[in-house]
């Protein structure tokens, strides 16, 4: 074979081969147009991922304390209707008894009680149980024997009443008096 038959052949192949490594060229160009653009996407993706695990860890922290401040507000919540309800249980009026007041009078807030035995049958339930737990008074008198005096020409002890605890008020029953709940078991102690 001759030069010129080789360089032919040579030339046949290079032309025929040149097709194929401008596709090959082309492939492996656009190959790392893709993988740039790939590393791009991947970037966003993972800035976006971080984004969202930062968020997602700021309401996990929030909804924490959301919990736990809702569990707080109930817990108060809860506390405060036992006070209402307790405070509703208890019966705060003050009967007013007298109205006139002498010059050196001043004004009592005696608590009764009534023995329940002694109430009517027609009487309710809740007002045997006003009477059996104290019900208070206002008297104006000008000492305590005074005070316990008129109220007991109101509320015999023939008739089951019986006194559990005399103060003063002074001024008006505008001024809510401080009136404390008395026990079944203070009355026993003081018959």
């Amino acid at each position: 074979m001759s030069g010129f038959a080789i360089g032919l052949m040579l030339m046949i192949v290079f032309l025929s081969v040149k097709p194929t490594v401008i596709k090959a060229n082309r492939t492996i160009h656009e190959a790392r147009k893709a993988i740039v653009e790939l590393r791009r996407r991947q970037q966003a993706l993972s800035n976006k991922i971080r984004s969202l695990a930062r968020e997602s860890l700021g309401q996990r922290l929030t909804a924490g304390q959301d919990g736990h401040e809702a569990d707080e507000l109930q817990s108060r919540t809860d506390h405060l209707q036992r006070m209402i309800e307790q405070l509703e249980g208890e019966d705060r009026r003050v009967l007013v008894m007298d109205e006139r007041r002498g010059l050196s009078e001043t004004g009592w807030i005696i608590c009764v009680r009534r023995r329940p035995d002694v109430a009517s049958p027609l009487e309710p339930s809740n007002i045997t149980r006003l009477w059996d737990e104290g019900r208070y008074v206002f008297f104006f008198a000008s000492d305590m024997a005074r005070a316990r005096r008129k109220v007991l020409m109101r509320f015999s002890e023939e008739n089951g009443f019986s006194i559990v605890d005399v103060k003063p008020h002074e001024g008006d029953l505008s001024d809510p008096p401080a009136l404390g709940a008395h026990s079944p078991d203070k009355h026993k102690q003081s018959a």
